[in-house]
């Protein structure tokens, strides 16, 4: 018969169900961070008051896997989310090397976005361990976020499609316009 040798091991699907969420609200916890961060590099307003709106949200959905952890009476230590640590990484090195604030703000849509496909999938898969161990309200606790996370991401989509990347298309055009017209005279 096997048995537990440490808190992290993973033995059955219920602590699949706990790997994931405790991943997950690490995730959460670094991202509250990041979008404070975010909100002093951002050139749209608009992304801004995205940014905003979804470091809100994201304070309610840690205080939700709280929840969900107090009623299976499991701690939240253990987990380390190391795809959401080099997504922010990544996220960073990028808006470095941005040479245009409106391109910048395109770059910071497509990393947010990115964090949130990842969330995403995160959720889905606790949602199927809830399922599968018969912890309906659980899996309803997480289908919530589950579904705020992909409104997020609509709304990015339409932000970006509606303003920011043609926004960083124009702006990029006409710094590299306004040069040549400066030479010229």
């Amino acid at each position: 018969m096997m048995t537990k040798q440490q808190n992290n091991d993973t033995f059955d699907i219920y602590d699949l169900l706990l790997e994931q969420i405790r991943d997950i609200y690490d995730g959460e916890l670094q991202q509250i961070d990041f979008f404070n961060e975010l909100s002093d590099s951002t050139n749209s307003f608009e992304l801004n008051e995205f940014l905003q709106y979804h470091l809100r949200e994201t304070e309610r959905q840690t205080g939700r896997i709280e929840s969900v952890l107090e009623e299976l009476a499991e701690v939240l230590s253990g987990e380390s989310c190391d795809g959401i640590k080099g997504l922010i990484k990544e996220t960073r090195k990028l808006a470095k090397r941005c040479l245009n604030d409106e391109v910048c703000d395109a770059a910071i849509v497509t990393a947010i976005q990115h964090i949130n496909h990842y969330e995403m999938a995160g959720y889905g898969t606790a949602i199927a361990y809830a399922k599968a161990l018969e912890r309906h309200e659980i899996a309803e606790q997480l289908l919530e976020t589950l579904r705020e996370e992909k409104r997020a991401d609509m709304g990015l989509s339409d932000l970006a499609e509606n303003q920011i990347n043609s926004h960083a298309k124009w702006s990029a055009i006409v710094e590299k316009i306004e040069p040549r017209i400066g030479a010229k005279k």
